[in-house]
């Protein structure tokens, strides 16, 4: 059985063609995670803990080392110690590790530990789509693995 460090990895987000991090956008005090209309998608770190991932922020810049978080519907950077987890599930909902993920690049979808689909929000005209919990449209995020086995941050020896 691999450990929490084994099914932990590197990996960038995308859906609809479009790359997937955190930024500004309109109608949003704070920065909220979405697609990106330019640049490339954050760089995550998925780490494991008991089939359970917690995404932390990997690409440089403000939120470097901060986490994915819920913040009512909607997703922001935290750093707060009580953070958001998601489970990787297949689309027959079958939960999903690293162990599971046999190629580089997979189509996965999120759900929350309230058992929230990770989907869009439609807002007519207004791009680029905010990530939200339930929302309206049904988004297969394509996963693009970057190093599989990857070390937590404050752990790197870890086993």
């Amino acid at each position: 059985m691999s450990s929490n460090r084994q099914k932990s990895f590197l990996a960038t987000l995308s859906f609809y063609g479009k790359p997937v991090g955190i930024s500004l956008h309109r109608g949003n005090t704070a920065p909220v995670w979405g697609q990106k209309n330019t640049g490339t998608a954050d760089m995550l770190y998925f780490r494991c803990t008991d089939d359970w991932y917690t995404l932390y922020i990997r690409s440089e810049g403000d939120h470097y080392g901060k986490t994915i978080d819920r913040i009512g519907s909607f997703f922001t950077c935290s750093t707060t110690p009580d953070t958001t987890t998601f489970k990787i599930v297949s689309k027959e909902r079958k939960t999903l590790t690293l162990d599971d993920l046999k190629t580089d690049n997979e189509n996965i979808y999120l759900l929350t530990r309230s058992g929230l689909r990770i989907n869009a929000e439609y807002v007519f005209g207004d791009e680029p789509q905010r990530i939200i919990a339930d929302g309206q449209v049904n988004i297969t995020f394509d996963l693009n693995i970057l190093e599989r086995n990857a070390p937590y941050l404050s752990n790197p020896d870890e086993v």
